[in-house]
């Protein structure tokens, strides 16, 4: 089977590669007539190339009978005689040699090669092995030379086959077997224990198959290693393939077939009859290669052709897939990235080669590489060259670097790193790859702290002078990086600064003026372009860039106006409609407003000749020359000629103020004449008059006549406003700069003047931004919205024009006046006045009341209607209502309010009710209807009444269903009682009556008397019994019931649907089928469940009149539980045949369960086929064997039961114990009390329940009494039903008497009639007569005989049924005796609980109250102090100790909310604080440029040192003083600076609010004020350095000059640090000329030791900065202290007032007192300890100052330390190296 597999997938694998070759053919183009074949060379694949392969199988012996061998052969040392037990020739015996000179002859020589071919190679001679006679135990056995793969074994016996053996196998070349197979003619004898089934192919088992004695000759034994009855899902499994791997084969032959003759005697004769012979074996198999082969070769590389015998297998593999191995068990050389494994099908699994790109010869497979690449990669490369290293030999070594240039095959891929020394650190180590995320550049070295460069060669910008000795390689510039070209600091090997464009400074770390920001940006900073009008210069902060804004102004450059803020227009407008004054000096009319426009909202002021009108002026923003405008509008052609206008001064001019040239004008200036031509729209009546700031003006505009020469009385002028426009040309946005005239000129260019006078020009956009910033200079700033909040929407408006945005019909800037034509200002905007065009004098209306102006004649506030009494606007009439009415609709004239019970348009008409003739004049008014009484007294029968013009008289329309002249009675086909206020309602029949009739209903009460159609009911809404249907569609029809199905003691169908009233499980209206799944319709009872078996049957329906399920094939009985006919057994396991025997079986089916046939009487057996116990003879003729059998099998029969009974019981006593044999009755019993516990404890039952169920009890005793009565009278009626059926039994026996008469007499005519007919005819005539009249009479007796039977049957089963139900009531009536007991006892157990219970709740017992504590059922419970232990009493005190713990919460709630009041109040008072914090900034500032001026100092000094050194002929003195300048020089303020300075700080910063956000918005300066400190330090080293210098110059001139003493004695009280380095120094000169080297090596030390000295002194700075911080803590401490000592001030302020006021708080109060002294005294003692706090680090700054001496002397001893650590480093590196290479 699975070399058909094989095959098979070898076969499928060419037919792909064969497809796949001509799905790649090319196809060839050209002319279809002429195709062109081209010659192709077809490669025939590998069939390993493309999934796994495997040798070809053949037959293991052939060529190895040198490797096979038996334990025993005959004839090997001698001839032996053997003899063939079925030989049918005379000569039965034969001689066996196998010795060597008989080699040749196969009849004679029976050795074990003899087994691989059945006939002599070339010969038809057929040959056999064959063992010594009688020997049991032989062993044959192949030895292989490599392991194979083993299917499959075929052995075929000359003689009877093994009545035992087995097949076993070894896979390691014989060190361990393994049984196959176990071959036994019975295997429980010859191997016991050895299961005999097959579940898997890796069982072991035992198989009688090939062992049975025949055949004689020629017997196979075959086993297969892949059973073909299993399914192998998997045949590449590592279970499956290890079943094929083969070594050795043994088999194993343990027991001969002798055919009895051992057991007779033991005779050589015997012995040589039996033996083992194989004719031929067949081991098939093929050599093992696991997939990676097709063919093997043989083991010998020197076996030559000649010696291969044809379809021999050879052992070893020709591996492909990169495998190697005598079973390709392992993978080539270089070729172990991937873990070995079998090939599979499809996948070839092959050897994955090693990437070791080129520099390995060698590689490994290493298991957890492979687990952590996910599976992918597992070889890792031997011995790395050309600098490589790594698992794919993919880095470069230490001191190597990856060239990105070159590949990564290459063998120059790995560089030296080259570091220059001057600036790398570790040794020249430079990065081997480049690594983006982390920066990493291949080849870069590790370079030193202020070095870079591949090489470490360069400087970084700010640094320079690369030196060796130098530990940070360079050292750093004066220059600001920022501000030099290309962000470089200064240039590498000089260390000059060069600024960039807009930086200035020495070291390039200033800004320009008017520039901010210092930056990498290629100008250093940016430009302040601070906004022209809103800052007041283009200065701005260095580093935010913050413009200095005008009031109200934001942003940077202060170019956006605040929130709710904006920047006005230039002009300034002021209408003519709200003018103060209007003075008319003739008689052409007075000023009106008039609306123009479109939409007519625009207005303007209509002036005629001789009017002069004022405005007044104020809100000027600046004192400046302004033109004054006027705007207006002709209203006729031609100029206006005359007008004048006057300025009024409020008081003088100013001299000093901007109007000081116009201080000699008087107060009010002469009237300066204009005119106003009819073409333009304004004017410019005054040019360049100057108005101050502050003041209020009025302007008089007289407008005198149109022409000079004569006046015009009808002339008018609408004028819209006076409009003041600045002369911006003044101001300095365009004069006073260059940048001024630029804006100047463009501002002309675009002639943007022109839209400040002329509203109807349209300016150039860029107009706008230049009005914008003149409008924030001349304004100063932003001016504030003022939205009206009733007016407008919000508190913002337009940020250029101040325009708000106004609710509907409000204008105005601020919104806050209505619209024209609109009025009531609120807060839904204004409401349109609606003046009437017709009635009103214009559109416009009371600003206040919306009233409009009327002409004469109109009324209403819209002017639109008539005066009251008149109708018909505008033409008005008086209202016509016949004296019943004063006023009418205005717009219909319909009257209004009519009086005297009329109505209609004119008052014409009497009310509903009412009659009579309401018409002016008229004798008869309207008077109220009586029908039979008025509407009002609800007495009323009647729609209305009207008058009889005949005689006056009053008719009423009477309701449907009244009758009569008043309407007192009800008509017919109505009912009910309209007198004393009843009414008449109509009868309510279903249209089931003739309503042309009368009397069809009771006039009463309503009832239908003469309902139709098969109705009935009180309405004819039903139908009658025995009909069906809808009443009210008429349509009732008679019910239709099935007798069969139809319950006959329910006497009519449903009334609506005409169900009938079914039997049990029957449906259908008609009650005419059985529910689905159900039958037996016809019993009269209902319907039968089929209980069809869900197994067995098809269907859950059965036949509904046999009830006979629809069986499937091999299940039978009616409901398809059991086998089909005449079988029996589980029909869902298997059904067996009954064979009962035809004589002996009742019946042809068995018992379907047991299988046992149903015997005839003495016949027993299983199949009713012998006698049956108790019965003698022989089947089927059986005679029982009498009296006494019988009564001794009672006997025994009963014995027997009696004893398994007791073994069964005996047996559950072993099991679970003597009680256990009793557990069910313990569990009952226990689960009993268990509820009875539970009843017990959860019981709520009181003595009401208890009356109540005594009630109950009382009333189901009444009703089992009725229940007995009414079974007695069941039983009667029983008794008379047995007693029909006795009498019906007697008639019955009589009948059947009488039937066997007749029978008997038919019997004698039959005899007589021969007689008869040769005797007196006439006589027999008339017998027969006689006889027949007789019959007759009796076959009607017998008729009724039938009947009488079949009502007994039915009232038989209706009394078993009847019986059936009393039982069940009688079963009900006694289990309701029993829960009654039940409960009698629980009630009974329940009251003697209740004393208890009261106790526990109450406080005392009562059985069941208690006279004073009560109880259950009492009304009352505790409530006294006897009853102090109840429940109850506990409950009532814990609620009061609630009450007043809530209580006393509250009370502390109040004082907590005081507390938070006043703790709100302190924080509005912290706002104070910011003021005091940026007057300690501005101070911190101060200090800071102090700060400044001193390093600036420092540095002169440090050049003047440099200077110093560098002359050689200085003088001493000038060498003192400069190192006395030096000592002078103090770069410290002094404690108490400090301190102080700390306090004002603390304390503004305490006090501030919002600290974060101030804290976030200052982070700029703290981060400059730290760049500056660490400057600072940086400096101050510089200077130590520069004073070291110093104090070596000064001790190297001590021999000349003796005045350096002094100087040297105050270096050294100076700084002990300096004094010992200057000792240093003084020696090392000293040593100079004698030893130079040691020197050198001296001055490296020294170097070093001042590098940890200036490390140790920025920690020092860094612990100062901390105390600083702790200083500030301590501050914050103070204040909180302070702050809390308020707080307790105010407290006892408010605990005396408390007690001044509430006097039963006294004790509160006292305790508040107490804890705010308290507080207080914590208060001071806190003060206290933060002046000792604060002292004490006072005194940490002095120990760290002495500490740092002694951290010099732990550097020194940390020296030689550091220097062993570092040897040890270099030797563990290369040790690491060491082993990682190894």
């Amino acid at each position: 089977m699975l070399e058909l597999r094989l095959i098979v997938v070898i076969v499928l694998g060419l037919l792909g590669l064969l497809g796949s070759l001509d799905a790649q053919r090319v196809p060839q183009h050209g002319r279809r007539d002429r195709p062109t074949y081209l010659q192709k060379n077809f490669v025939k694949a590998h069939p390993c190339e493309r999934s796994s392969c495997y040798p070809a199988t053949g037959n293991l012996l052939i060529g190895r009978e040198n490797r096979l061998t038996a334990s025993s052969t005959c004839g090997l040392y001698s001839p032996e005689r053997f003899c063939i037990l079925s030989h049918l020739q005379d000569n039965k015996c034969f001689l066996c040699d196998t010795r060597e000179k008989t080699k040749q002859d196969p009849s004679m020589n029976h050795r074990i090669g003899q087994i691989i071919y059945k006939t002599k190679p070339g010969t038809n001679r057929p040959t056999w092995w064959q063992s010594e006679n009688g020997k049991e135990n032989v062993t044959i056995q192949l030895d292989l030379e490599a392991e194979f793969h083993f299917t499959h074994l075929i052995i075929t016996f000359t003689t009877f086959r093994p009545a035992a053996m087995y097949i076993e196998r070894s896979f390691d070349f014989g060190s361990t077997w393994h049984v196959y197979r176990y071959f036994a003619y019975d295997c429980k004898e010859s191997f016991p224990g050895v299961p005999t089934v097959l579940e898997n192919i890796t069982d072991v088992m035992c198989t009688s198959r090939y062992s049975s004695v025949e055949p004689s000759r020629n017997g196979e034994v075959i086993f297969r290693v892949l059973p073909p009855n299993i399914n192998v899902t998997d045949p590449y499994a590592e279970h499956v393939q290890n079943q094929l791997k083969m070594t050795n084969l043994r088999i194993k032959m343990t027991k001969l077939h002798k055919l009895g003759d051992n057991l007779l005697d033991s005779r050589l004769e015997n012995e040589e009859k039996y033996y083992y012979g194989i004719s031929n074996m067949v081991v098939r198999g093929s050599c093992s290669c696991y997939g990676h082969a097709s063919q093997c070769l043989p083991m010998d590389p020197h076996f030559s052709q000649a010696d291969n015998e044809d379809g021999m297998v050879h052992g070893r593999c020709e591996c492909t897939h990169n495998t190697k191995g005598m079973n390709c068990e392992v993978c080539e050389d270089f070729f172990n990235d991937l873990p070995w494994k079998p090939a599979f099908g499809k996948q070839t699994n092959a050897c994955k080669k090693c990437e070791c790109n080129d520099h390995a010869v060698s590689c490994h497979f290493d298991e957890a590489v492979f687990t952590a690449s996910g599976l992918v990669s597992g070889g890792v490369c031997d011995n790395c060259l050309h600098n490589t290293q790594g698992q794919h030999c993919e880095e470069c070594m230490p001191f190597f670097y990856r060239d990105p240039e070159q590949d990564i095959n290459s063998p120059s891929v790995c560089q030296p790193c080259d570091c220059d020394p001057q600036g790398s650190l570790d040794d020249g180590i430079c990065d081997s790859l480049s690594d983006p995320v982390e920066g990493a550049v291949a080849g870069a070295c590790h370079c030193k702290a202020f070095v870079t460069g591949r090489r470490c060669n360069e400087c970084k910008d700010g640094y320079w002078n690369l030196q060796t000795d130098n530990p940070e390689g360079c050292e750093p510039c004066t220059c600001n990086i920022l501000g030099t070209l290309n962000n470089s600091g200064c240039v590498m090997r000089t260390g000059e600064c060069k600024c960039k464009k807009y930086v200035t400074g020495k070291d390039c770390n200033q800004c320009m003026p008017e520039t901010y920001g210092l930056s990498e940006s290629p100008e250093g900073c940016a430009l302040c372009n601070c906004d022209a009008g809103g800052s007041y210069d283009n200065y701005c902060d260095v580093i935010s860039g913050q413009c200095r804004c005008r009031p109200h102004m934001t942003g940077r450059s202060c170019s956006q106006p605040k929130q709710n803020y904006f920047i006005p227009t230039l002009t300034h407008v002021y209408d003519a409609e709200v003018v103060d004054e209007c003075i008319t000096y003739g008689n052409n009319g007075n000023c009106s407003l008039v609306a123009e426009g479109p939409d007519g909202t625009h207005t303007f002021e209509r002036v005629p000749e001789n009017t002069e009108l004022v405005f007044t002026v104020g809100d000027i923003p600046r004192s400046m020359p302004y033109d004054v405008v006027i705007r207006y509008q002709s209203t006729s052609r031609g100029d206006w000629e005359d007008a004048y206008i006057t300025l009024v001064r409020p008081d003088q001019v100013d001299p000093d103020g901007g109007c000081g040239q116009v201080a000699a004008a008087t107060a009010s200036e002469s009237r300066v004449p204009f005119s106003l031509p009819d073409r333009s729209r304004h004017v410019v009546a005054l040019n360049d008059v100057c108005l101050e700031a502050g003041k209020v003006y009025k302007f008089r505009i007289y407008f005198d006549r149109r022409r000079h020469d004569a006046d015009s009385p009808t002339a008018t002028i609408l004028v819209d406003s006076l409009t003041l426009i600045p002369r911006i040309d003044v101001t300095s946005i365009f004069t006073g700069s260059e940048l001024a005239d630029l804006r100047r000129h463009e501002y002309e260019r675009y002639n943007c003047n022109a839209s400040l006078y002329d509203i109807g020009y349209t300016p150039d956009p860029k107009c706008q931004h230049l009005n914008n910033i003149a409008s924030e200079v001349i304004h100063d700033g932003a001016s504030m919205c003022n939205c009206n909040p009733t007016g407008s929407l919000s508190k913002e408006c337009d940020a250029y024009g101040g325009y708000c945005q106004c609710k509907p019909n409000v204008v105005g800037r601020q919104c806050d006046q209505c619209a024209p034509g609109t009025y009531g200002f609120g807060p839904e905007g204004c409401k349109a006045c609606d003046c009437n065009s017709i009635g009103s004098k214009d559109k416009f209306c009371d600003l206040i009341t919306g009233q409009c102006q009327c002409v004469p004649n109109t009324y209403g506030r819209e002017c639109n209607q008539c005066q009251p009494g008149y109708w018909n606007f505008p033409e008005c009439q008086v209202c016509q209502c016949n004296g019943h009415a004063a006023q009418c609709d205005p717009i219909q004239g319909t009257c209004l309010d009519c009086q005297d019970s009329t109505t209609g348009y004119s008052c014409d008409a009497c009310l509903d009710g009412y009659y009579g003739n309401p018409l002016f004049g008229s004798e008869i008014g309207c008077r109220p209807c009586r029908c039979p009484e008025t509407v009002a007294s609800g007495m009323s029968h009647a729609d209305g009444c009207s008058l009889d013009t005949r005689n006056n008289n009053m008719l009423c329309h009477c309701q449907e269903g009244y009758s009569g002249s008043r309407c007192e009675i009800c008509a017919d086909n109505f009912f009910g009682v309209p007198e004393n206020g009843g009414t008449c309602s109509k009868c309510e029949c279903s249209n089931n009556v003739d309503l042309y009739d009368t009397g069809n209903c009771d006039r009463q009460t309503g009832a239908c008397l003469k309902c139709l159609y098969q109705t009935t009911g009180e309405h004819c809404e039903l139908c009658t019994d025995g009909f069906f249907g809808d009443a009210l569609q008429q349509n009732c029809q008679q019910c239709d019931c099935d007798f069969l199905g139809t319950n006959n003691t329910i006497a009519h169908c449903d009334r609506f649907t005409g169900q009938c009233p079914c039997l049990p499980n029957v449906q259908g209206v008609r009650c005419d089928r059985c529910a689905p799944n159900h039958w037996k319709i016809a019993s009269g009872e209902g319907c039968e469940s089929c209980n069809c078996d869900p197994i067995g049957a098809l269907d859950e329906q059965c036949n509904s009149y046999t009830g006979q399920c629809q069986c499937k094939q091999g299940f039978g009985g009616r409901a398809c539980n059991q086998c089909e006919a005449h079988y029996w057994g589980n029909p869902n396991e298997k059904c067996q045949a009954c064979e009962c025997d035809p004589y002996g079986a009742a019946d042809h089916q068995c018992d379907r369960e047991t299988g046992n046939c149903i015997c005839h009487e003495g016949i027993g057996g299983y199949k009713c086929n012998e006698c049956a116990r108790g019965y003698i003879g022989q089947f089927p003729h059986c005679s029982p064997c009498g009296e006494c059998f019988n009564n001794w099998d009672l006997i025994l029969s009963a014995l027997e039961d009696s004893t398994t009974a007791t073994i069964l019981r005996a047996k559950e006593i072993k099991q679970v114990g003597a009680t256990g044999a009793y557990t069910s009755e313990f569990s009952e019993l226990d689960k009993k009390l268990q509820h009875i516990r539970n009843l017990l404890q959860n019981t709520s039952v009181s003595l009401v329940d208890i009356e109540q169920l005594d009630a109950e009890t009382k009333e189901l005793k009444e009703q089992l009494q009725a229940s007995h009565g009414r079974l007695s009278e069941t039983e009667r009626n029983l008794d008379d039903i047995y007693n029909s059926l006795s009498l019906s039994g007697v008639e019955l026996e009589n009948l059947q008497n009488h039937s066997r008469l007749v029978q008997q007499l038919s019997k004698e005519l039959k005899e007589n009639g021969i007689q008869l007919q040769e005797s007196n005819i006439e006589g027999a005539l008339n017998l027969t007569r006689h006889a027949y009249e007789r019959v007759s009479n009796l076959s009607t007796l017998k008729d009724e005989a039938n009947e009488l039977a079949s009502n007994t049957d039915r009232n038989c089963k209706r009394v078993e049924t009847l019986s059936n139900k009393i039982q069940a009531e009688a079963k009900d009536l006694a289990n309701n005796d029993k829960f009654i007991a039940d409960y009698r006892a629980e009630l009974t157990s329940l009251t003697s609980q209740v004393p208890e219970l009261n106790n526990q709740v109450c406080g005392k017992r009562g059985d069941p109250c208690d006279s004073l504590c009560g109880g259950a059922g009492c009304g009352h419970c505790g409530g006294f102090l006897s009853c102090e232990h109840g429940a109850k009493t506990h409950s009532e005190e814990a609620l009061k100790v609630a009450k007043d713990a809530e209580a006393a919460i509250t009370s502390k709630k109040d004082q907590a909310d005081q507390t938070i009041r006043s703790l709100t109040q302190a924080k509005l008072n912290a706002s104070e604080a910011y003021e005091k914090a940026k007057r300690g900034f501005e101070q911190s500032e101060r200090y800071l440029n102090q700060t400044n001026a001193n390093i600036k100092l420092a540095e002169n000094l440090f050049t003047a040192l440099n200077n110093f050194q560098e002359n050689k002929t200085a003088s001493p003195a000038e060498s003192k003083d400069l190192a006395q300048k030096t000592l002078d020089l103090d770069l410290k303020l002094e404690p108490e600076e400090i301190e102080s300075l700390g306090k004002k700080i603390n304390e503004a910063v305490s006090s501030l609010r919002n600290v974060e956000a101030i804290i976030y918005k200052t982070k700029p300066d703290l981060d400059r004020v730290n760049n500056l400190q660490s400057i600072a330090n940086a400096t101050k080293e510089k200077a130590d350095k520069i004073l070291d210098s110093a104090n070596s110059v000064v001790e190297s001139l001590a021999a000349a000059d003796e005045s350096q003493g002094k100087a040297k004695d105050a270096i050294q009280q100076a700084n002990s640090n300096i004094e010992l380095a200057g000792q240093d120094l003084e020696k090392i000169d000293e040593e100079t000329y004698s030893a130079e080297a040691p020197a050198n090596n001296t001055a490296e030390q020294v170097e070093k030791l001042a590098k940890k000295v200036q490390k140790l002194q920025n920690n020092i700075v860094k612990n100062d900065r901390d105390a600083k911080e702790i200083t500030k803590e301590a501050g914050r401490v103070k204040l909180e202290a302070m702050r809390a000592r308020g707080e307790a001030s105010n407290l006892q302020s408010a605990t005396s007032a408390t007690n001044q006021t509430l006097t039963d708080r006294a004790s509160r109060s006292e305790n508040a007192r107490e804890r705010a002294k308290q507080l207080l005294q914590r208060a001071s003692k806190l003060t206290v300890d933060t002046n000792a706090k604060l002292k004490d680090l006072n005194d940490l700054q002095t120990v760290y100052l002495n500490k740092n001496q002694q951290l010099l002397q732990l550097q020194a001893d940390i020296g030689p330390l550091n220097k062993e650590l570092t040897e040890h480093l270099l030797h563990i590196k290369e040790r690491a190296s060491f082993y990682r290479q190894c």
